[in-house]
């Protein structure tokens, strides 16, 4: 027979003992965002190719989400919020406010990205910038369409590789007549070597697979590998079958693959009011 515990009543929290209940505090209202103003610092997302009102609502950088909208000409329309100062500190908060943008329109949209912190100081300012810009920043974006980048890292531990290396080949094991310090050295070398063709064969094996590719400096020790990717919507499903296939080949690495992002590592913004040379892929 299943047994049963008595239960008792506790008053609930906050309670008078005596049956009536406590007054509570009222709670304060949340803080109204501020209304948007014409004038003043305006931070930058990025820009599309968009002629019809784009409204993100409240989800840009600042302590509170602001207001996201576009500002259109000629055909380009460039999102914007108000700037919480002309420098942004690159807060948790303020990260994730200008990430929520552009995956936003990432969905919908070809993206040229702006930097994060990138801040113009009006809005007349961000028209200037579409209007003396605007062949060289339509250029990235028709070069751009279609497209997002997807992030590959490859990290080790390097004791798993050599411990697979001496497996692999007997005449990396120490010689009886070998100092300590030559057999360490040609060892590494050795495992050098591996990791360098092994991530070079990595590559040549996406590459077919995307439009462009970039490299960017490893960070910290474990990382071999760290590349972004540009590769066309329409492949994204080819592209991400082949990186699992040949990580499924390997247990001595591990893989980070992330995406689709807007594609930052293949443009070269720096944005202002009169900048047109200073845009590119």
């Amino acid at each position: 027979m299943k047994r049963t515990m008595p239960r008792t009543t506790r008053p609930r929290k906050g309670a008078a003992r005596g049956g009536k209940r406590a007054p509570q505090a009222a709670r304060p209202p949340p803080p109204e965002p501020e209304p948007v103003t014409p004038d003043g610092p305006r931070y930058l997302y990025g820009i599309v190719r968009a002629t019809a009102a784009l409204e993100l609502g409240r989800i840009g950088v600042g302590t509170v989400p602001t207001q996201v909208y576009a500002l259109h000409e000629s055909g380009l329309a460039a999102l914007v919020s108000e700037a919480p100062g002309r420098v942004v500190d690159p807060t948790r908060a303020h990260l994730l406010g200008h990430q929520r943008v552009t995956e936003h329109l990432l969905r919908e949209h070809t993206v040229l990205p702006a930097a994060f912190g990138t801040v113009l100081a009006s809005e007349a300012q961000v028209r200037d910038l579409l209007r003396t810009a605007h062949d060289a920043l339509a250029g990235v974006l028709e070069a751009l369409e279609g497209k997002v980048e997807m992030g590959l890292k490859v990290l080790w531990h390097r004791e798993h590789l050599v411990q697979r290396l001496l497996l692999e080949d007997a005449q990396l094991a120490r010689r009886d007549d070998e100092p300590e310090a030559e057999h360490e050295q040609r060892l590494a070398s050795a495992v050098e070597d591996r990791a360098g063709r092994d991530m070079r064969a990595l590559l040549e094996g996406l590459r077919p697979r995307a439009v462009a590719l970039r490299e960017h400096p490893p960070v910290g020790e474990r990382m071999l590998l760290n590349a972004a990717f540009l590769v066309e919507r329409t492949g994204l499903e080819s592209f991400e079958e082949k990186v699992r296939s040949l990580a499924a080949r390997s247990d001595t690495y591990a893989f980070r693959f992330t995406g689709p992002w807007a594609p930052y590592s293949f443009v070269d913004v720096r944005l202002g009011p009169r900048d047109e040379d200073a845009v590119g892929t």
